[in-house]
């Protein structure tokens, strides 16, 4: 994220030296108190050697005790939100104590310096060699890859090895290479777009339909290769609605077109698989059956487009922010000019990537991980995550007060065979492989129905009034389509490892709510225009603060009869009389 310099602040001129004494954390105070002139009284006592305030945006000439800063920076940092209900991020946000202790024991190593820090270089090597078997190498391969800040800078260095494959083989005929261009559908995430305007590659990005679940259908990618194409980014798990593109049906399509074009210098155009979402769900939740099922049974290195796939480590590999990874099937795909050989901190190293020093303890936390869950936890904590996600879509779907309101646009509560829903829900957890694969998310919209019932009431309402309990839900366009489907904007909800089935009631029951409140508030606003009650200055009024009360409420007050402004401060009275005996 981009910041800009903001400038100094005016500052509060104090004679009491006292009170900088007593009060250090003065220093730190707003604007507007900085702004602030001290009464008439006070001025006569100024003195010449007074301090000035200085901003929150500037470094203090004379720093506070520690034990007071952390306590300054604790409690501003209270204000952010609960991780925990931040149902919008795919990042983990929990972390066992005593994985914690490895991290603070190694939160100072850097993982650039191998000379000092050789066994936890053993421990990198070690993670790249689980992915490999993970992500199905062959023994006949020699994969290689490392570890990065995040899935972005893993995207770029995936797309560059692409690019500079391409090179190659277009030199070598003779052509130009002016002109590179590589595919990926409009339901990308940014990073990917990223790579192509940092690194002067001409983006294609596909549009996407209601038909194609709003990802890459592979058969129009016939309309956007050609010879300059240096891959197609697959993405296994899309932000949008967790849908897994079919890696192996593009290889196909890829392979039709190619055939087409014997005269091409550009044969067997690489596939990247972003499995930044997918890159560990798909291995320890989708079996190789259960993924033939679905058409997509080679779709990581076990297929033969397949040069490189790059996963977060700090989403469902369940480590701390930071940790992303990428691996190349083969060293052969990873051009020598990308690689460096740096000699300066003490020994020899091998290097590829955008960043040279950073934390080494996500990659312990990442090794820890794989050793202490092991296969089997994994895959335990993805299918529970799998079925409360599967459970919430029913709900939607389902419950009395919500059937008719939602419809469901991610895939994972479909089944493979006819995209139906089952009639009970245990059916999730009994017969799992029978149901789509993809990333345990919801991505949910209001009807059509709904809305033409209910056209004034705008969707990002119910994503605002779910904030007021604490909710973090985000409401958004779906990617650009050719039918008009991105006029559409839909509510996501991430089902992390920690999110359990209780939680999701939770969610399920506010959801009711701000349902029922807002249909209510819909309801008499339009009873009231029509009765054309609302000219008298006092009855709009009234009605004006009751609706805004009901729908400021953290409760369903739908069922309450409206209040006069009289008895408004007679509730006012009480509650405030209330709220003094809880304190």
């Amino acid at each position: 994220m981009l910041h800009t310099h903001e400038k100094r602040r005016g500052s509060l001129q104090l004679s009491e030296q006292e009170l900088l004494s007593a009060i250090p954390e003065t220093t730190l105070l707003s604007t507007n108190l900085q702004e602030l002139t001290l009464a008439d009284e006070s001025k006569s006592t100024l003195a010449a050697g007074t301090s000035a305030l200085k901003d929150k945006f500037a470094i203090p000439a004379y720093g506070l005790p520690e034990e007071l800063t952390y306590e300054l920076i604790h409690n501003e940092l209270t204000l952010d939100g609960n991780p925990h209900l931040n149902l919008a991020s795919f990042v983990n946000t929990f972390t066992t104590p005593i994985a914690d202790r490895l991290i603070k024991e190694n939160i100072n190593k850097n993982l650039a310096d191998n000379d000092e820090y050789p066994q936890l270089i053993e421990l990198t090597q070690r993670c790249i060699s689980i992915l490999a078997q993970l992500w199905h190498c062959s023994p006949k391969d020699h994969p290689i890859g490392c570890s990065t800040t995040g899935s972005s800078e893993a995207i770029m260095l995936g797309g560059l090895a692409m690019k500079k494959r391409w090179e190659h083989k277009m030199s070598l005929a003779g052509k130009d290479i002016s002109k590179p261009n590589i595919i990926m559908s409009c339901a990308c995430q940014v990073a990917l777009e990223k790579f192509t305007r940092y690194f002067e590659v001409e983006c294609r990005t596909v549009p996407v339909s209601f038909k194609s679940h709003h990802m890459l259908d592979p058969k129009d990618l016939k309309d956007y290769v050609d010879e300059n194409t240096i891959g197609c980014f697959i993405i296994l798990g899309t932000t949008y609605t967790g849908h897994f593109e079919n890696v192996e049906e593009s290889a196909n399509v890829l392979d039709e077109i190619e055939a087409k074009h014997p005269d091409w210098a550009n044969k067997n155009i690489p596939i990247h698989v972003d499995g930044a979402s997918g890159g560990f769900i798909a291995p320890f939740s989708f079996g190789s059956k259960h993924m033939k099922k679905y058409g997509m049974q080679k779709w990581a290195f076990n297929n033969s487009r397949v040069v490189s796939i790059n996963t977060s480590g700090h989403k469902f590999g369940l480590t701390t922010p930071g940790l992303g990874w990428v691996l190349w099937k083969d060293e052969s795909f990873l051009s020598p000019e990308l690689r460096f050989r740096l000699k300066y901190l003490g020994g020899v190293e091998e290097t590829f990537g955008l960043n040279f020093s950073r934390p080494g303890f996500q990659v312990v936390h990442q090794y820890f991980n794989f050793i202490s869950l092991g296969s089997v936890g994994y895959s335990e904590r993805f299918r529970r995550s799998l079925y409360v996600a599967r459970t919430f879509s029913y709900g939607l779907l389902n419950l009395p007060s919500l059937a008719g309101h939602f419809d469901v646009v991610s895939g994972i509560h479909e089944r493979i065979l006819d995209d139906s829903t089952p009639d009970d829900v245990k059916d999730y957890w009994a017969n799992q492989d029978m149901y789509k694969p993809g990333v345990p998310l919801v991505a949910f919209k209001l009807t059509d129905k709904f809305r033409k019932t209910y056209s004034e009431i705008p969707q990002v309402l119910i994503s605002s009034m779910l904030r007021q309990r604490g909710w973090i839900i985000p409401n958004y366009p779906l990617p650009k389509s050719n039918d008009n489907s991105d006029e559409y904007e839909i509510l996501r909800v991430v089902f992390r490892t920690e999110m359990k089935l209780d939680l999701a009631e939770l969610l399920l029951s506010d959801i009711q709510n701000v349902i029922s409140r807002l249909i209510h508030s819909y309801n008499n606003l339009t009873q009231r225009v029509e009765s054309r009650l609302y000219e008298s200055t006092e009855s709009r009024r009234d009605y004006v603060y009751n609706m805004l009360l009901e729908l400021a409420s953290p409760v369903d007050d739908s069922k309450q009869p409206t209040i006069s402004h009289k008895r408004a401060k007679e509730t006012e009275q009480r509650a405030k009389r209330n709220y003094r005996g809880t304190c």
